[in-house]
């Protein structure tokens, strides 16, 4: 008999097969380890907040679609917007760089443009030394 499947497993499952994509993939893509994937999958664990953004990201939803489908209800898809008012993070290849976008999002105002501004003197650097 086949495993039954949490609602949460199952809209994961759902979107990684309509996204085309491996279990590792989806792994790979948030950043995280298989093991710690599965155990969200699994309800071992109800992950950190930033490991569950990575993997709202990593399936295309909108931010706090994974608490959604914990809460009985259904993930959004990050292109049809998220009641947010922050503006859209660009489409990001590297996981890491959405990462960073995460943390920073996190960070107070001062902080934030002090952050900002480090990262434009670095890029600037690097352009010059190109």
């Amino acid at each position: 008999m086949p495993e039954q499947l949490s609602p949460l497993d199952g809209e994961m499952n759902a979107r990684r097969l309509q996204l085309g994509m491996a279990w590792k993939e989806v792994a790979t893509t948030a950043g995280i380890s298989y093991e710690t994937l599965r155990a969200v999958r699994k309800g071992e664990t109800s992950g950190a907040p930033l490991t569950l953004r990575k993997l709202e990201q990593a399936l295309r939803w909108a931010q706090g679609s994974i608490q959604r489908v914990e809460r009985g209800g259904k993930p959004v898809p990050a292109d049809a917007g998220e009641a947010s008012a922050s503006a859209p993070a660009p489409e990001q290849s590297d996981p890491r760089a959405a990462a960073v976008l995460t943390i920073l999002e996190g960070l107070p105002p001062r902080v934030q443009r002090e952050v900002l501004a480090r990262l434009n003197e670095m890029a600037s650097d690097a352009g010059s030394s190109a």
